[in-house]
């Protein structure tokens, strides 16, 4: 009789494990702006991102684009800037930030942009008898503001959706 009410509780929590593992890899992947035309960094957008590590056997990286918004087209357009993929280093923490800062010529006299930040994430693992790195999961998010524990930015801990530039 004991045995028939601890299994459905043991299934239970079994079942809830990868529900909050997933809970938790989705609280740490995020992008924010974290500078923003500030004093010191003029035109600048800095942008900032959390990925969940993952294992320890993989390598994790971060890509950082800009993109301004268009209101004669309603769309959000590529800036053109980009950073490079930036590995972060190997896996095995909770969670790991990176983050790249971009800066623009002057806008014309009266001008303001909208810009926002597109971060991409990937995890690499080795693979085959070669051992070659490659990708084992993609992610990509686009900026938005109130995340906690925001390291850097100006002021410290900023987290905001978007960024004004204007002259």
């Amino acid at each position: 009789m004991v045995m028939r009410r601890l299994l459905p509780i043991v299934v239970l929590a079994v079942l809830a494990v990868p529900v909050t593992a997933q809970a938790a890899q989705a609280e740490n992947l995020w992008a924010t702006v974290n500078v923003c035309d500030a004093p010191g960094a003029r035109n600048v957008i800095g942008l900032r991102g959390s990925m969940p590590a993952g294992s320890a056997k993989q390598r994790v990286y971060m890509h950082f684009s800009a993109e301004w918004y268009s209101a004669s087209k309603k769309r959000w357009m590529a800036t053109g800037a980009s950073s490079p993929w930036i590995r972060l280093g190997n896996a095995g923490f909770l969670s790991v930030q990176g983050g790249y800062s971009f800066q623009f010529a002057d806008p014309p006299s009266g001008t303001r942009f909208l810009m926002r930040g597109v971060v991409r994430y990937q995890w690499r693992t080795q693979r085959g008898k070669s051992r070659k790195w490659a990708v084992a999961r993609r992610a990509r998010r686009v900026t938005k503001a109130g995340y906690k524990g925001v390291i850097g930015g100006t002021p410290t801990g900023r987290s905001d959706a978007l960024c004004v530039i204007s002259h």
